[in-house]
Order: structure tokens, then C-alpha cells, then sequence
């Protein structure tokens, strides 16, 4: 990913990478829900976005960060030192990033939290270890549809909200115990990527193919799981 190219062959930017192949993946799973499903979220609702902040995992807090100070780099330094300013009033009880004057509502789509990819277009497991799903209320509908009854119906499953999040607390095992709101999570993650973007850039002017043993790590590693 370009977004970790300034601390590339970091514990950090494996597990970013990581999770970014689990995103492309919900991304066309979804895809194959959605041809073959009939309900789609209206044009420009973000209702699920009102009065929701997610709560998220160290990884989906780095993934934002890294994206953040690729894309959004003003916007990144804002959050760090204090002087942003969400797009709404009443932030302090929902999702800072929420804009309800733009058509799309999420100022920061391309580095979204899981939960926000998950939602309307995944399932869950029932007891028995089956597909179920069901629409989300915007869409009108009340019915949770059974594996048996999506096949029957629409000839496919929606991916399973728990199995993508087991791969996705995978790729960081240590941290899948702590979850925190996404502005505190958000900031933590800038300033530590920062710091180990500083760290790479020093080594790198010191000698290119050699790590520099007195620099401090920002983060001890650790084994990733298979």
C-alpha cells in the first residue's frame, strides 16, 4: 500500500497492508451480495452514521491514520495538535468524521472502520452456525432471511460479519482485548506513526541497508499469526 510506504518492512505496516487486503476483500464479497440482492441503501441516507462513533480496534485506528496522512495530511495534523474541527455541532456524541452536508456523509470513506464496511451488506452466524440476514430498517424490510431462504431467493450469502472480523483480529493478536472511540483511537494512531515515520527516514539517511540499533522502537515486535 502506498499509504505505508514511509515505515515499509515494519510489524506496523504488515498489519496495515494486512487489514487493507481484508477490506479489498469485503469490498467484493459485498459486490456479489449486492447483484444478486434487491435491497440497497437509499442515495445519501447515512442514517447508520448519525448517532454512532465506532469503537474500534488498534489496526483499524492505524489504518485510518496511515490513510489520513496520505490523503488527508492537513487534516491529520489537525487532529494531532488539537485544532480540528468536525463537520458537525453535536460530534461529541457521534462519528467525527460524519458530514451532513455532503451527499456521502463520511469525510473519510476510503479509510473507514470496519464496522463501517460490515454494515447493511453482511451477515451474521446463527446457533447452528448458518448465514442469516437481515435488512437493515431504512430499507423497509423486518424479515431475517435464513441460509436456506437467501439461496432460495436471491442465489447467494452476504459474507459473515464474525469470520471477517476473526481474519481482521488476526493480523494483530495482541490488541484484539482492547477496543477504544474512534477520535481517541484515531489520534493515538497518528502520533505513533508519525514517530516510526521519523524513526525509518533517520535510519534510512544513516544507512539504507542497515537498521539502527539506538533508535527506539514505537512498537515491539511481535509475531504475527498465520
Amino acid at each position: 500500500m502506498v499509504e505505508t510506504e514511509g515505515f515499509a518492512g515494519s510489524r506496523i505496516a504488515s498489519v496495515i497492508d494486512g487489514l487493507g487486503a481484508v477490506y479489498a476483500d469485503i469490498e467484493a464479497d459485498q459486490e456479489v451480495w449486492k447483484k444478486a440482492s434487491p435491497f440497497h441503501c437509499p442515495s445519501g441516507c447515512g442514517a447508520c452514521c448519525v448517532h454512532f462513533e465506532p469503537v474500534v480496534f488498534e489496526s483499524e485506528a492505524l489504518f485510518m491514520a496511515a490513510w489520513l496522512l496520505h490523503h488527508q495530511a492537513e487534516r491529520a495534523q489537525s487532529l494531532m495538535d488539537g485544532t480540528f474541527v468536525p463537520p458537525r455541532n453535536d460530534s461529541d456524541s457521534s462519528c467525527l468524521f460524519f458530514d451532513p452536508s455532503t451527499p456521502w456523509h463520511c469525510t473519510v470513506y476510503g479509510g473507514r472502520a470496519l464496522i463501517c464496511r460490515l454494515f447493511a451488506y453482511t451477515g451474521d452466524r446463527g446457533k447452528d452456525g448458518l448465514i442469516r440476514w437481515k435488512p437493515c430498517k431504512e430499507l423497509g424490510a423486518r424479515t431475517q432471511y435464513s441460509q436456506d431462504e437467501l439461496l432460495e431467493r436471491f442465489g447467494a450469502l452476504p459474507p459473515a460479519m464474525s469470520d471477517i472480523t476473526a481474519r481482521a483480529l488476526s493480523l494483530d493478536p495482541d490488541s484484539v482485548h482492547l477496543q477504544v472511540p474512534l477520535r481517541e483511537a484515531v489520534r493515538n494512531a497518528l502520533y505513533r506513526l508519525v514517530m516510526l515515520k521519523r524513526f525509518a527516514s533517520q535510519n534510512e539517511e544513516e544507512d539504507p541497508d542497515k537498521p539502527n540499533p539506538d533508535s527506539p522502537s514505537p512498537l515491539a515486535p511481535q509475531p504475527l499469526a498465520s
